[in-house]
């Protein structure tokens, strides 16, 4: 068995299609339908039960899928580790969680690749549990992730804090408020970050654990589109108050709770003793205060 038709399998599973599978590989449905059977053949049992609404997992192809998961973790960290030995100078994969760019001083990051000119360093943005799933599969070296990731794998230390406000037109009844609480919230139209944001994601937990759902009336992906709209008066905006942030006519108010955005420098427990992103770390650690 070809260990690429294990990624074959893994997809199939996951698309519960073969027709679907196949658009996703670049391959023939009839191709990979064989590949299937012969696999099927191989274990001699069946891994799917087939339908007129597509194929599914039997017991025995739930068992063969997670460790066609495990097996494809395990093949990435040991491509990455190859490839580290194989590169005449290091390099490291940075991601940042959406956002989190507006917050991280970039300047550090420049005098880290200064002071090691032998470590290639490049940086990409995705949203933090796409981010979080490409450390695990060893696509992103080390990552800047929002808020602490439960995982056995994961090394985390903290490297950034943003508190969290709520922005507020000039002439609002909350304008003159010291502190907001979510329950004064309850009624009010809100501008938010969108679902790319882990910002989005905890507000609307933190408003549903106190009873309410709230009234969201503008998403966006941009921070000078949030302060314009919350500035037009169409609604007040929960945002990070990012440093050196000048809003003229608009107050930042804190949320009880001193609630904050967190940012985590997170890579994989595996990759310990890989000495690139060692330095990094280690660099982070001296030169960001928190």
């Amino acid at each position: 068995m070809d260990i690429k038709h294990l990624e074959y399998f893994r997809i199939v599973c996951e698309e519960k299609s073969i027709h679907a599978a196949a658009r996703k590989l670049f391959i023939s449905p009839q191709g990979l339908g064989r590949i299937i059977q012969n696999m099927e053949n191989e274990f001699g049992t069946s891994f799917f039960t087939r339908t007129k609404n597509g194929v599914f997992p039997t017991e025995e192809g739930t068992l063969f899928y997670e460790q066609c998961v495990r097996t494809s973790q395990e093949l990435d960290i040991l491509r990455s580790r190859i490839r580290q030995m194989e590169e005449k100078d290091h390099s490291i994969r940075i991601g940042f969680a959406t956002g989190t760019l507006q917050l991280f001083p970039l300047e550090v990051l420049f005098r880290f690749t200064e002071e090691n000119p032998k470590i290639q360093v490049n940086w990409c943005e995705y949203h933090n549990p796409e981010l979080l799933e490409k450390i695990l599969s060893s696509e992103v070296d080390y990552g800047f992730i929002v808020g602490q990731a439960p995982r056995d794998r994961l090394i985390q230390h903290l490297r950034c804090v943003c508190p969290v406000v709520l922005l507020v037109y000039e002439g609002h009844p909350l304008y003159q408020e010291a502190i907001i609480s979510l329950d004064m919230l309850k009624e009010e139209k809100l501008i938010l970050m969108n679902e790319k944001f882990q910002i989005y994601h905890d507000f609307l937990r933190a408003c549903r654990l106190h009873g309410f759902e709230p009234r969201v009336i503008a998403k966006t992906m941009d921070g000078a589109t949030l302060y314009r709209l919350c500035t037009a008066g169409l609604g007040v905006a929960v945002s990070p108050r990012f440093p050196d942030q000048n809003l003229p006519n608009i107050r930042a108010i804190p949320l009880v709770g001193d609630y904050n955005w967190e940012i985590y420098g997170t890579w994989l427990r595996e990759q310990e003793n890989n000495e690139s992103i060692r330095l990094l770390d280690l660099f982070l650690e001296k030169e960001l205060s928190v």
